[in-house]
């Protein structure tokens, strides 16, 4: 080997030598940095002229595992779906309360029989009279709120799926750049890690709303697609489409795109979730406000519609109430009207209290005691009428379909069964939760240990770097050296 391949090869060692050291210094500083994949240096011999001329830097690879990743990926979508069934039952869950609850539906029945008990015993008393009356009407205040608030959750979820929507479109238009500048970088032979880095963040992003399988293309480029095999991004990005509705209400819903709440499309193809297409959405956060919105709060307010219907049904009975006709409204109606099982949905919302017992609305609360329709007022210790009404609480019967029930209830069974639905739904999402969240966190881990960086091991390699320096230094300063030499001779 002659002088200067010597000086060559050391010099080209110094060189590869110090980006090397650059890298696994990045590698440490970055350790922490939330979507940081380690970085290798890749080598080859140098040739020039067909001879060896030492060794050079060939680029930087960037540490992946594109199975893990992938796993991992569907192990996020499924917990993003998990957690947003699991906020709604819990908002579902607290606003019926529990038995022990003072503001519970189920102490609103008990405080309403509670109160007719009372009223029984001293059927004259014109203050019990009136706490009868300030019971069934905090009874249907009850209904009226705990239907609402199951609407504002329908609403709430509408909103957080247009804003996911928002999001996810101007990810794709970021990831279309980032595509476009990595290309350029795989042209020009620069180090485009640290864009493949971000680009990664932006679809972890996208899977969490929309889950995503990623395609790789020529030149570091990537196309996006759903589970389904729908393109979000092929190429260019394309548009997701969703309307959002500022307000959302009893019988409002999706329909297969035929009724008043909006769709998930992307530039005209369907992939509502639960919707008619076949190439619908069935993992990610949208996907579970979907089904939050259209499937899972309907049936729990379903369920409080057959619950009031049912509370409407028992106090308006001509058994009941001898001053009632058939079809007449009793103490409960809807909307001041007759309840119809044909109608029963929004009931809950429109319960209200009959104005003929409400001194409010220009009623009289002795027509608790001596029935809805009374003219005049009846005999003061008259009590068959309240008697009758404490007996059509406490009878058992069959509930509507919408209450979910295999057996005959009364009216506080009724209430403690709805609360029961919820509870259940709430307690199966929370497990579902707990196991998305063990497997995605397991799913996370595996993929640090591939792609991430080990401290300890970046440590070990500065000390070889440090003696492949020292090394290379040495051969030049003995180069050096017997240059000298040969100058003096």
């Amino acid at each position: 080997m002659t002088i200067s391949q010597a000086l060559s090869n050391a010099t080209s060692g110094l060189t590869a030598t110090s980006r090397r050291a650059g890298v696994t210094s990045n590698n440490i500083a970055n350790a922490l940095t939330e979507g940081y994949s380690r970085r290798e240096i890749s080598l080859a011999e140098r040739v020039v002229s067909g001879q060896g001329a030492g060794v050079t830097v060939a680029g930087v690879t960037r540490a992946s595992d594109p199975a893990i990743a992938y796993e991992r990926r569907i192990a996020d979508a499924d917990l993003a779906y998990s957690g947003a069934n699991a906020d709604a039952m819990t908002r579902i869950s607290n606003l019926l309360g529990g038995p022990e609850d003072a503001s519970s539906l189920f102490q609103k029945y008990a405080s309403l029989e509670s109160s007719l008990r009372a009223l029984a015993e001293t059927p004259d008393s014109a203050p019990l009279q009136q706490q009868v009356v300030s019971s069934a009407n905090d009874l249907a205040n009850a209904f009226n709120k705990i239907s609402s608030s199951y609407q504002k959750i329908r609403a709430d979820a509408d909103k957080e799926i247009g804003e996911r929507v928002a999001g996810v479109n101007d990810a794709l238009q970021k990831i279309e750049d980032l595509n476009n500048s990595i290309s350029r970088g795989y042209a020009s032979g620069a180090d485009v890690a640290a864009l493949e880095d971000q680009r990664q963040l932006l679809i972890n992003k996208v899977n969490e709303s929309i889950p995503v399988r990623e395609l790789q293309r020529d030149h570091g480029k990537v196309d996006l697609m759903t589970p389904e095999g729908v393109f979000l991004l092929a190429g260019t990005a394309r548009t997701v489409e969703f309307t959002s509705v500022a307000n959302v209400s009893d019988g409002m819903q999706y329909n297969g795109g035929a009724g008043a709440l909006s769709g998930l499309s992307v530039e005209g193809k369907d992939i509502t979730p639960g919707g008619p297409g076949g190439q619908n959405l069935s993992s990610g956060a949208i996907a579970g406000l979907f089904n939050v919105r259209d499937t899972a709060v309907p049936e729990m307010s379903g369920a409080l519609d057959a619950l009031a219907f049912d509370l409407v049904g028992r106090f308006a009975d001509p058994a009941v109430d001898a001053t009632l006709a058939p079809g007449d409204p009793g103490v409960f109606t809807d909307n001041g009207a007759a309840a119809d099982v044909l109608t029963i949905t929004g009931l809950a919302s429109r319960l209200e209290l009959n104005a003929a017992v409400d001194p409010a609305q220009g009623g009289a609360a002795w027509r608790m005691r001596d029935g809805v329709n009374a003219a005049t007022p009846a005999a003061a210790g008259s009590d068959i009428t309240l008697r009758a009404m404490i007996d059509a609480m406490t009878q058992t019967r069959p509930g509507e379909a919408g209450l979910q029930s295999s057996r005959d209830l009364n009216a506080s069974e009724g209430a403690a069964h709805l609360a029961s639905l919820a509870g259940a739904a709430r307690s199966h999402a929370a497990d579902q939760e707990i196991a998305a969240t063990a497997l995605s966190q397991s799913l996370y881990e595996a993929e640090k240990m591939q792609t991430g960086v080990d401290t300890d091991a970046e440590l070990q390699n500065l000390l070889v770097i440090e003696q492949a320096y020292s090394a290379n230094a040495r051969v030049i300063q003995t180069v050096e050296q017997m240059i000298s030499r040969l100058m003096e001779l």
